[in-house]
């Protein structure tokens, strides 16, 4: 009777079992037909590529079917900026260290201008444009250039483009990475090696260190050490620990008195610079005893205006005045084609130049009396032998093989006496009781060799970007530490919101006119995609999820509350519902997964109750 009882038992749970797969395979092949289908246009050799296959996954479960074109660059381009034959497209933007200004690329008549806005999409009468092209327009004539109101302001058009606007989604944001030995403390990756020195010692030695008061990187050679016309990332790593700027900016681009102890605008287009006092030159030879002072800053920024690489960033300098000599006013003209000064927010930025020393690069000028004669032997010795009021001087160097950088023992952040009180000085820059005087840096091109000179111990830290998998083994090796910081490079989905798009631009109001049929369904595609899950398949997880518009790496000025597409297919399935694109209640129930879930239910426990009812007589 037991046979028969186990016999009859396992029949109920085949039957349960085909009514469960009968109804799961009636749920899979009857998944709704595409309510519309869009095109994506990717350039092929591009990862980004790989991440709209998931991307089709996703949204085919809310029904909408992607044709995702795979095409070579100069076809990409044209696709997307000449014929604009589109409806998602990949992107990829890289800025500079503090650009604010993304007019090119989200205003109506930006050259990047890529998704199509128009001022009509949001145009205010009392403004006259559309409101997105106020905000950007705007962002750039709010004084201070570091307000609270201008941050907020910033803010504010964040919100507004991504909630209102929506012209992409934020994918992934890239990250640099280093490997450390873990007796190195202090540093941090992120603020970089200059403004870490001050906190950063070795305690003990490492496998292969011979002298833990010096420290050891690597990275190509330099070329010009003259900030007007650097032509390499090493030009400016050497510069900027042997050079000055008149400001700082930290790492989340907090901008900071430096050389200037105060900046203060005197109205809307006058700033008044005062600089640091005691701040005393290095002597390159026959110059001791120099100290900086406004002639420098007036002479720095000449320079830049007239002479450098990068003249195009200090046109908003109309006319700069002395007034002392730790005194300096800078006239701002943010337009020249009109008669009046205007306004230019982004001035500060500048000011983050390197200072130059106007008493060794001046000595002789052109016929004109002002310009500075370049030819001067000076100039040319200045290129391979800089000199500043940094906290390094150039010590040796050979072609090659390394350069060395000892500490400038009269620098002014190691004198008591100079006030920098307005600085936050000590927890930024440290207190340079670490012990470490000399920073040696190897001149190796190949990234494996300078890798293979870190695990011997002839290197103290080192670049792992090209690295995954000994990154992964650091990771795991108590002997490192493995560091990680964003960059200025990121990868968007962008949206064609052009009217001529039937579904994704659509400029029709959805019912209740709250937003537009093409912003609703732009929403259900940013909530539809698993950017996590993109993100662990194709990045291994080593890229940050960004929901700005803009570049992570701006720090303060990313607003920390700005609307964030996380995925949620049921709200991406309601907006499209508010677009129009609703799938119909069925009359036959079969299909659907919830009627799988009760019959199997009500199946089972027949099968229990039955079993129970039985078994008194099964046992006699």
């Amino acid at each position: 009777m037991k046979t028969r009882t186990i016999k009859q038992f396992f029949v109920f749970l085949i039957i349960v079992s085909t009514i469960f797969t009968t109804v799961n395979f009636s749920y899979e092949s009857n998944a709704i037909d595409p309510f519309f289908t869009l095109v994506a246009k990717v350039h092929g050799g591009s990862y980004v590529a790989e991440h709209f296959d998931l991307v089709k996954q996703k949204l085919s479960i809310i029904g909408i079917n992607l044709d995702i074109c795979v095409l070579d660059w100069p076809t990409y381009i044209a696709e997307i900026y000449v014929f604009r034959d589109f409806d998602l497209v990949s992107l990829s933007f890289a800025g500079g260290d503090f650009d604010l200004d993304f007019t090119n690329i989200y205003a109506e008549n930006g050259s990047l201008n890529a998704f199509g806005y128009h001022t009509n999409m949001d145009y205010n009468k009392a403004l006259g444009t559309g409101l997105n092209e106020w905000y950007m327009r705007q962002s750039n004539l709010i004084m201070p250039p570091d307000s609270p109101a201008r941050i907020q302001h910033y803010w504010d058009w964040q919100q507004y483009l991504m909630d209102r606007i929506l012209p992409c989604l934020p994918l992934f944001t890239a990250k640099s990475y280093e490997v450390q030995w873990s007796n190195l403390d202090g540093y941090n990756f992120s603020e970089g090696i200059i403004q870490s020195w001050g906190k950063m010692s070795f305690i003990g030695n490492h496998t292969g260190q011979l002298d833990n008061t010096e420290l050891v990187t690597t990275d190509t050679s330099w070329s010009n050490l003259n900030p007007l016309f650097e032509d390499y990332l090493a030009d400016g790593t050497i510069s900027l620990a042997i050079m000055d700027p008149l400001v700082w900016i930290d790492n989340d681009k907090s901008i900071w008195p430096h050389l200037a102890e105060s900046y203060t605008m005197v109205n809307d287009t006058q700033v008044r610079i005062i600089t640091r006092e005691g701040i005393k030159w290095q002597d390159p030879g026959g110059y001791a005893e120099e100290y900086f002072d406004a002639r420098d800053v007036y002479f720095t920024l000449y320079a830049c205006k007239t002479l450098s690489d990068r003249q195009d960033d200090f046109e908003w300098i109309e006319d700069m005045k002395i007034l002392d000599a730790r005194t300096l006013d800078i006239f701002i003209d943010g337009n020249k084609s009109t008669v009046k000064n205007e306004l230019y927010a982004p001035f500060l930025n500048s000011l983050s130049v390197k200072m130059l020393p106007e008493h060794y690069l001046n000595v002789t000028q052109l016929a004109d009396g002002i310009t500075p004669n370049t030819n001067h032997s000076n100039w040319n010795s200045f290129a391979t032998n800089a000199f500043g009021t940094g906290l390094f001087e150039l010590g040796s160097f050979t072609e090659e093989v390394e350069t060395e950088l000892t500490i400038f023992e009269d620098c002014w952040k190691l004198n008591a006496d100079v006030n920098k009180d307005n600085m936050d000085f000590k927890n930024r820059f440290g207190d340079f009781t670490g012990g470490l005087d000399t920073w040696r840096i190897r001149i190796i091109y190949d990234p494996k060799i300078a890798l293979n000179e870190f695990e011997a111990g002839k290197v103290d830290l080192e670049d792992t970007g090209s690295f995954k998998e000994k990154r992964e083994e650091y990771r795991l090796n108590p002997e490192f530490k493995v560091q990680e910081r964003l960059t200025s490079y990121c990868n968007f989905i962008g949206f064609n919101m052009r009217p001529t798009r039937a579904q994704i631009g659509n400029p029709d109001p959805i019912e209740g006119g709250t937003m537009t049929v093409g912003l609703a369904i732009r929403k259900a595609i940013c909530y539809a995609i698993n950017r996590t899950e993109i993100n662990e398949v194709m990045n291994n997880g080593e890229r940050a999820i960004s929901n700005y518009p803009i570049y992570q790496t701006l720090g303060i000025w990313c607003n920390p509350k700005i609307i964030k597409y996380k995925f949620n297919s049921s709200l991406a399935s309601e907006y499209l519902a508010l677009a129009g694109f609703k799938e119909s209640v069925p009359t036959d129930f079969v299909g659907y997964s919830d009627f799988s879930f009760v019959v199997g239910v009500f199946v089972l426990s027949i099968v229990i109750l039955y079993i129970r009812k039985r078994k008194p007589k099964l046992e006699r």
